[in-house]
């Protein structure tokens, strides 16, 4: 009788870093401090937001849209390492059924961190009663193996404000 082969070994881990951008001119606010308590406590996953002072959102990352909210106000983004990145815009904007939103991408579309995806009206989400913050949140954590938000206060649309790392 003659021994099973040994199993072969399994290929190195696809983990990857990649540089995470503002999604907006404006002051980088901790996920924890939006004001909805779903990204609050990352029940969708871990991320950041930013208080606007823009009306253009740019991609945080580079990939493939995946999402278009049909009331535009998010955007998913898959990395081509899979993370999948939800930039939602505002607090409980869905209800201005797409309104104040111009979308810049369509789905299935291959973008490049930094690139416009959406313009916004923040008056009119401002006069609808709304919060303005624009939130980036991972939302396949079990892929996360490291998030670093570095930077703090103002920031600008495009710049680096931390990183993640996917295992």
């Amino acid at each position: 009788m003659t021994a099973a082969p040994a199993a072969a070994p399994k290929p190195a881990g696809t983990a990857s870093t990649a540089t995470v951008l503002a999604p907006v001119d404006g002051t980088i606010e901790p996920i924890d401090q939006v004001p909805d308590e779903t990204f609050a406590e990352k029940l969708l996953g871990d991320g950041f937001a930013a208080i606007p002072k823009s009306g253009t959102i740019v991609a945080p990352v580079s990939g493939k849209v995946s999402t278009v909210a049909q009331a535009k106000h998010a955007v998913g983004i898959t990395t081509d390492a899979g993370l999948e990145v939800l930039v939602h815009i505002g607090i409980d904007t869905v209800q201005l059924n797409g309104d104040p939103f111009t979308v810049k991408v369509t789905e299935g579309r291959q973008i490049t961190a930094g690139d416009p995806i959406v313009e916004v009206d923040w008056n009119a989400v401002r006069a609808a009663g709304k919060a303005t913050d624009v939130i980036v949140v991972f939302t396949n954590p079990a892929l996360v193996d490291a998030l670093a938000i570095t930077a703090a206060g103002a920031v600008t649309s495009g710049s680096p404000v931390g990183t993640v790392t996917t295992k």
